[in-house]
């Protein structure tokens, strides 16, 4: 570490231009391929809607593999026709067929479009009453289902059929758009929370470090990240699929870990230079003890997203990639560019009181004792109180995380202001309607028996009779002379846990009845159904998932700090932060709690793919934590094997740095309450409340006291261990501290 930070200070300007170079190549590349090209990839191996998107694409019926939605046309005054579409609708879709958005077809009241060849054709059959299921019965509202392509799935699609058709819109009608593409549009806020967490990076790291180019340096580092790191999600959304969100997703983790990275090193830096180090003898020896702690942290980040790829779900394959691409960016950039940058400041990076005596070396320590020092030594003389407290506190808040449901919630949770909610609400209200009309169901019906009428009336008849099932609302949508559809809507809501039993229910006996003495096959479909196999899929992996990353981190700082308690420490206190932040998540999106203040509907389920997500994300930013807590402390124990000091030490010269890096994490997931979308609410609330846990009680409370309590415990390894397990140094012998020497520069 040593001779890559002395090459850094020494070819500082070779460094910066090749900086430089590659964020402009890399950005220059992706802009020369036609920029991101996103796009989202749903394979479920092994489950029932794997199977029919396989069967439709194999039967030349792509088209009826992608995302669909509801164009919901209102008649504010009057009554719409039953034979006549209101003015320009018709021919507003068809020009949909050909434009860029990817149309595959449309199905409505009055025709239907299929938009391989453009021709306008009678609506899909009833069966049941004959009362046409995409009519209310009052003839107060109409649906359109419109239909995507498969895996055109970019928000550019989705906004532009709703900004060409919501022109329609006059004094007698009013059109909404609702369903699972539509709630695409409330996707955003992210670039909101950029800014809102570069500017709290910004006051927070002018408090921390009083200096005008320290405050800048650890934001440089990360913009340059940043810069390298979009360039390559774009040129990777040409070779694989890779979801929208990545990219925003990525720059909140930079903003987060390159703020860690750069605060650690440079506050080494600036205590290495009150103690009387040479300047570049000061960054070398900043990097080759801080640094080897962002290297292991930085690394353990990568793993925890890269191992998102092992729960297969294609979906999350480009996320995984491109986040770890960015973290290892700025791992990589805290470690040359930031040196290299610290060398051409050089005594700049201190308050300016200090600066003129420290490059004389007249500074002398006055040891004075900085709150951090004083709520450490609070900590070890109180830990059993302080350690109870706290572990209650977040028991406490764990407990709505053990009623937890996966699932997806429905436009119902929407704000009451989007088009998604009113669209929603026009359907669920409407008579004939009701709210199971937002919902999408289908059997797909594979065999001779596709052109059989007799057993298509038999299928919908017997469909019309099981229960949670709107008999009204099933229609026959032919597509080949061997397969052929038949829609239906449920009467519960989409996101009701009845819906759920509804698709288990009907590819039990249902189907198997069906099918009984005949060579079809029967497969319940739709998003709806999607839904349920996704949410499974994952629930089924989770706690593969969760073992896996808990008991790889264990391994790495077992490894690291020669110890098997600290890693045992450190796994526990990863899975309490999950098990709160996730009660936190429940208590409102799902019990309702504080769902009015924060705008968003109650009583739905969490997104499936959220608790895979929030633990990887929250995995990566705790082991941050506590290797930067616990590589001090070790630090110390090799100096002095003295417990309760080295665990004094560690908390009082990082719980500033911890505490600081967390506040601006904070106020970037705060942000997220900006946007309109559920689940960008769901985000920031979930990681901006597990980051305060993490950093206020953990690392700040919880932590020391359980190490104070357990003793010389904490650095127990077996002998028999320590010989066959490699030796990996986070942090090599440096200096002790003097007591009290705490770094008085991080005063939070």
């Amino acid at each position: 570490m040593r001779s890559i930070a002395r090459f850094a200070t020494e070819k500082r300007w070779l460094v910066v231009v090749l900086w430089i170079a590659f964020i402009f190549g890399v950005q220059a590349l992706s802009s020369a391929a036609g920029g991101a090209n996103y796009k989202e990839s749903f394979a479920l191996p092994h489950t029932q809607s794997q199977t029919v998107l396989d069967l439709l694409k194999h039967s030349g019926q792509n088209s009826q593999t992608g995302q669909s939605g509801f164009i919901v046309v209102h008649a504010k005054t009057g009554k719409l026709s039953d034979t006549t579409p209101p003015a320009g609708l018709q021919d507003a879709l068809a020009k949909e067929c050909t434009s860029s958005h990817h149309v595959a077809n449309y199905a409505s009241p009055w025709f239907a479009i299929n938009c391989t060849n453009g021709a306008a054709t009678p609506a899909p059959a009833a069966v049941g009453s004959g009362h046409n299921p995409l009519m209310a019965s009052d003839n107060s509202v109409a649906i359109v289902n419109i239909q995507w392509q498969g895996s055109q799935n970019g928000i550019d699609n989705f906004k532009g059929v709703y900004n060409d058709i919501k022109k329609l819109a006059n004094d007698t009608t009013q059109y909404e758009f609702t369903g699972g593409a539509f709630q695409n549009l409330a996707a955003g806020g992210s670039n909101a929370s950029l800014f809102i967490g570069f500017f709290a990076a910004l006051v927070i790291l002018a408090l921390v470090f009083r200096a005008l180019w320290p405050t800048l340096l650890p934001l440089v580092s990360a913009a340059a990240a940043l810069g390298g790191g979009t360039g390559i999600i774009g040129l990777l959304t040409h070779v694989m699929n890779v979801a929208d969100f990545t990219t925003e997703l990525s720059q909140l983790m930079v903003i987060g870990v390159g703020v860690d990275y750069a605060l650690f090193i440079v506050t080494r830096h600036r205590r290495n230079l009150l103690r009387g180090m040479e300047m570049r003898e000061s960054i070398a020896t900043a990097i080759d003890t801080s640094g080897r702690a962002v290297l292991f942290a930085g690394i353990t980040v990568c793993i925890a997203m890269l191992g998102l790829c092992a729960l297969g779900v294609s979906f999350l394959y480009g996320v995984a990639i491109g986040t770890a691409i960015s973290v290892g960016l700025t791992m990589v950039a805290s470690l040359t560019l930031l040196p290299a940058l610290l060398s051409f400041i050089g005594y700049n990076v201190l308050p300016r009181r200090l600066r003129k005596s420290v490059k004389a070396g007249t500074y002398v320590d006055d040891h004075h004792t900085t709150r951090w020092a004083r709520w450490s030594d609070t900590v070890q003389k109180n830990k059993l109180v302080l350690g109870v407290v706290a572990a209650a506190i977040i028991v406490v808040l764990a407990v709505p995380f053990f009623s937890m449901r996966l699932g997806n919630s429905d436009q119902s949770s929407d704000p009451t202001s989007s088009t998604t909610r009113r669209g929603y609400d026009l359907i669920a209200s409407a008579p004939g309607f009701g709210p199971g009309y937002n919902s999408i169901l289908e059997l797909v019906v594979s065999g001779p028996s596709a052109q059989d009428r007799q057993y298509l009336t038999k299928l919908g008849t017997d469909l019309s009779k099981v229960g949670n099932v709107n008999g009204d609302s099933i229609r026959v949508v032919p597509l080949k002379s061997d397969l052929v559809l038949v829609n239906f809507k449920s009467l519960s809501t989409p996101q009701a846990a009845a819906t759920t039993d509804l698709v288990s229910t009907l590819r039990g006996d249902f189907t198997k009845t069906h099918e009984q003495g005949t060579s079809n096959k029967i497969y319940v479909f739709g998003q709806t159904a999607i839904i349920v196999d996704f949410t499974h899929v994952l629930s089924a992996k989770m706690p593969l998932f969760f073992t896996a990353i808990i008991g790889l981190s264990f391994l790495l700082l077992m490894v690291a700090f020669r110890s098997l308690m600290v890693p045992l420490t450190a796994a526990v206190m990863n899975v309490f932060a999950a098990g709160a932040s996730f009660g936190i998540v429940v208590a409102i999106f799902q019990w309702g709690w504080l769902s009015g203040p924060l705008g968003i509907g109650s009583g739905g389920p969490i997104e499936a793919f959220l608790p895979v997500l929030f633990f990887a994300i929250l995995f990566g930013l705790s082991m941050d934590y506590q290797v930067f807590l616990v590589s001090r402390m070790h630090e110390e124990w090799v100096h002095t094997e003295d417990n309760h000091r080295a665990i004094r030490i560690g908390q009082s010269e990082t719980g500033g740095i911890i505490t600081a890096a967390a506040v601006i994490m904070i106020a970037v997931f705060s942000g997220f309450l900006l946007g309109d979308s559920r689940v960008v609410k769901l985000v920031g609330i979930g990681l901006g409340g597990a980051i305060f846990i993490d950093a206020f009680l953990l690392r700040t409370v919880l932590v020391p006291a359980l190490m104070h309590s357990l003793g010389r415990s904490n650095w127990f390894f077996p002998k028999w261990l320590d010989r066959v397990t490699p030796r990996v140094s986070v942090e090599p012998a440096d200096q002790p501290s003097v007591e009290g020497d705490d770094d008085k520069l991080v005063k939070v």
